[in-house]
């Protein structure tokens, strides 16, 4: 298995942990106690079927099967037993992103390539909103593009805060855009590229440190 592939697994499998322990993540676990004997139905989806292959990795483990004795569970522990293999380079766009909930988990999901992301009006409403944070940059093909945003946003300057929270709410909204015009004729009144600069604004606002960055870009007109 790719390091890679490892740490997904890893990933994944913290899933069925935090439902063992009784939690409750916002990754919509089906059941609050999924039993890991359970058979995984054929139309599962693809979250549910990579948590669930990565069982044996715990049932095998005499670290889990002294958790499972023990009066109180460490998750902690646990966690670290099973991550195995070095972390994807994408994590670093979680870290301090301001962005909403929904609009990282949906960039998760695209990190694992499971979103459509690929088509020419896309890299349009990207380049504007990059155009509004004055940065002169075509847009790539995805992975060429996720390569030079995880460069781009190294550090913990206010530039890369805001271009991080605004390549997550981008990928998002084209997400979100993609979908009403291929499953409803809702019409959006707002420009895209306009929701998502309102969005960077109102998110990015509630840092201090980013007000000046912020305040300068709106007296910008494209």
């Amino acid at each position: 298995m790719s390091s890679t592939n490892q740490c997904r697994g890893a990933c994944a499998m913290r899933r069925v942990l935090d439902c063992r322990a009784g939690a409750s993540p916002y990754w919509a676990c089906p059941v609050t106690q999924p039993d890991l004997e359970a058979c995984v139905p054929a139309n599962a989806s693809w979250i549910i079927k990579n948590i669930m292959q990565h069982r044996d990795s715990i049932r095998h483990n005499h670290i889990w099967s002294d958790m499972l004795n023990a009066s109180k569970f460490n998750m902690k522990k646990m966690y670290m037993v099973v991550q195995d293999g070095s972390p994807v380079m994408w994590r670093t766009l979680f870290y301090g992103n301001m962005a909403r909930p929904r609009a990282l988990v949906h960039l998760w999901i695209a990190c694992n390539e499971r979103l459509a992301t690929r088509d020419r009006e896309t890299k349009g409403i990207w380049k504007k909103v990059l155009e509004w944070i004055q940065i002169d940059h075509n847009p790539l093909g995805w992975r060429q593009e996720l390569e030079w945003i995880i460069r781009k946003t190294k550090g913990k300057g206010g530039r890369a805060k805001i271009l991080k929270l605004a390549f997550s709410e981008s990928v998002y909204e084209i997400w979100r855009y993609r979908n009403n015009v291929s499953f409803s004729s809702a019409v959006q009144e707002q420009p895209i590229d306009s929701r998502i600069i309102d969005t960077i604004v109102y998110r990015g606002w509630t840092n201090r440190s980013l007000r000046t960055h912020l305040a300068k870009l709106m007296m910008y007109i494209g």
